[in-house]
């Protein structure tokens, strides 16, 4: 399975934490930078809001109704400073996928979580991913519920092409797991070199979304 070459993977890093006005996510225009924008994601013409799957602890759940709001980091620093991490942990392709691309599945038969997803502004490089927070509702007082929290800031971390290549891959499904997983150093690319975690982009932006139980 070819994947993208890293140096794409950083560039498309760059252009999330841009956060350049955009109303939805376009192939790639010579010396364009797609990048995440101001709304809320794409729902279905039913009329429902969109529902995305969600790993909490191991556990799924769901993320219904998201709304974005860029630059949150400097235009709200202390609902950022309070939010709790949404990790966005994409699985970089050979090509950028371009909408209306179709699902991917991996050498161990694992399918992402967003199969693509083309989220408002999300970089073409990263439709193809799975979500992970802390906590969700629900889990008990000494479990992940007191993480739950309505506003995430989002993180990106990307898998190294040769991890997923893996026949026995498992998905990252907790932020403990991440945890572990950066600790090793060979399941994710490090995308933010010279930063204080290498392996994580802060894009500054806010995810505004609740999180429903597992039979939504």
């Amino acid at each position: 399975m070819r994947m993208l070459p890293q140096a794409a993977v950083l560039f498309a890093v760059v252009s999330v934490v841009a956060c350049e006005s955009a109303t939805s996510v376009q192939p790639a225009r010579p010396g364009a930078s797609p990048s995440f924008s101001q709304g809320a994601a794409a729902a279905p013409s039913t009329g429902k809001p969109e529902i995305d799957p969600t790993y909490a602890d191991g556990k799924t759940v769901y993320m219904i109704g998201p709304h974005l709001i860029p630059n949150a980091r400097t235009t709200m620093p202390n609902a950022y400073a309070h939010a709790e991490e949404l990790y966005l942990v994409a699985y970089p392709q050979a090509t950028p996928p371009s909408p209306g691309a179709g699902p991917i599945t991996l050498p161990s038969g694992y399918q992402p979580q967003c199969n693509p997803c083309f989220h408002p502004g999300l970089p073409a490089p990263f439709v193809y991913h799975d979500h992970v927070v802390h906590g969700a509702p629900g889990y008990g007082v000494n479990g992940t519920a007191g993480a739950y929290k309505a506003p995430w800031k989002i993180i990106v971390v990307v898998y190294n092409p040769a991890y997923v290549a893996s026949p026995s891959f498992k998905p990252i499904t907790s932020v403990t797991d991440l945890d572990a997983a950066e600790a090793a150093g060979t399941v994710f690319l490090k995308i933010n070199p010279g930063g204080d975690n290498p392996y994580e982009v802060d894009t500054g932006n806010l995810l505004i979304c609740p999180l429903v139980s597992d039979h939504a």
